[in-house]
């Protein structure tokens, strides 16, 4: 039971933020009642607030989907955390460089939140663009950042998660992935292999802050190709690792890198 201090109706407004910022598609007014199981009056009054304010805007068809003003404060959000602003030039020379894919995330939940992407090859069935939200266990980012959790608080996380197959690749089996988590902290860095994507081979590692804890994590997207490349292959990991511990001295860590401190 909430105490007396929630204000109920700043939460509804934000359960339709956070409803539409979920969805794939634009949702209309009935859907959204349904799934907030509420009426229809009630929606609609807090949406006219929204879209007044610029959160929320209506398209054709009478749908709704998050208006700009979401994505600035997104934006206003993650230059005063620092880890974007420090970290967006760094990851851009590294795409540029190598002329691959290069993403930045954070934990959400039991999702991965995309706070970077500068795409040069589209590897996903999807498109993958800043704000979106990608599984957690078989993305080299989900493995940096489960990996950095306390054992329990990982496999706690892994209870509630929706461990889907991706690619016959995937690995949906908690031991299995449990154990990938435990290379992937001795190791320092992530790898997925075919997981995601059957023509991505994918290589992630920490970002951390000047605790020593990791904030966010790096992706650098390989054709599956290069993964029979070794000196691409090295390459590419040597290039992201410096990336990864310039950014990580940026933002105040200063010691051994790669690693995971779980």
């Amino acid at each position: 039971m909430r105490d007396r201090m929630f204000v109920k109706s700043v939460g509804k407004g934000i359960a339709i933020l956070e409803l539409l910022g979920s969805s794939t598609e634009p949702l209309s007014l009935t859907q959204m009642a349904e799934r907030l199981e509420t009426n229809k009056t009630t929606v609609q009054r807090f949406l006219y607030t929204l879209m007044e304010l610029g959160y929320v805007r209506i398209l054709a068809g009478k749908r709704y989907m998050l208006g700009n003003k979401v994505l600035s404060l997104a934006f206003q959000f993650l230059n005063s955390e620092g880890v974007f602003s420090i970290a967006r030039p760094y990851l851009e020379d590294l795409s540029s460089n190598l002329e691959r894919s290069v993403s930045m995330g954070v934990l959400d939940g039991d999702e991965v939140l995309v706070i970077f992407r500068k795409e040069r090859t589209r590897f996903y069935p999807f498109a993958v663009y800043v704000g979106s939200r990608v599984p957690a266990h078989c993305t080299t980012m989900g493995k940096v950042l489960l990996a950095a959790l306390p054992i329990e608080k990982a496999k706690e996380l892994l209870h509630k998660m929706n461990l889907f197959k991706v690619t016959p690749n995937t690995v949906i089996n908690k031991n299995g992935i449990l154990k990938d988590l435990k290379v992937t902290r001795e190791r320092g860095y992530a790898i997925s292999d075919g997981e995601f994507s059957l023509d991505l081979y994918s290589i992630g590692v920490p970002l951390l802050n000047h605790e020593g804890q990791v904030v966010a994590s790096v992706a650098l997207s390989l054709n599956i190709s290069d993964k029979g490349l070794q000196k691409t292959v090295d390459n590419a990991l040597d290039k992201l690792l410096k990336t990864g511990k310039i950014i990580s001295q940026g933002l105040g860590y200063e010691g051994s890198y790669p690693v995971i401190p779980a």
